[in-house]
């Protein structure tokens, strides 16, 4: 069972849900730097910041007001909006495909095939999602 969050990250590959899933230190420190690597966390984070557990109202989200806009039309996610693709959603896209060109300098190959399925296959997600006409 996939965990899609609103903005169509896929938990059940995210590094950060993973080892928060696990529960050991070691996993949360790899995490961790990778996260600094890819200039999502600063080194002094603490390593206790980075538990996630998936798309959560008190769980802090890079994407607060496309959260708030799926929050609001009482949805799941963005696939299933009729407004879908919006401008947000079209951010969202640019946000993630900056990230994914980073993370291709930076990450070994495993960790590219992860966040490649946990958020870099957004739009895959969404047009997946998309309800029949």
């Amino acid at each position: 069972m996939h965990v899609i969050g609103s903005c169509a990250d896929n938990c059940e590959y995210c590094p950060r849900y993973i080892a928060t899933k696990t529960g050991r230190k070691d996993d949360f420190e790899k995490v961790k730097a990778l996260w600094v690597r890819l200039g999502l966390r600063d080194r002094d984070c603490p390593v206790e910041d980075m538990a996630c557990d998936g798309c959560l109202p008190e769980q802090k989200c890079a994407y607060t007001e496309l959260r708030e806009c799926v929050q609001s039309k009482a949805i799941g996610h963005c696939g299933w909006c009729d407004e879908y693709p919006c401008r947000l959603i079209e951010e969202l896209f640019d946000k993630s495909e900056q990230l994914k060109q980073h993370a291709m300098q930076v990450c070994t190959k495993r960790e590219m095939e992860l966040l490649s399925k946990a958020f870099f296959s957004k739009r895959a997600y969404f047009e997946k999602m998309q309800p029949e006409i």
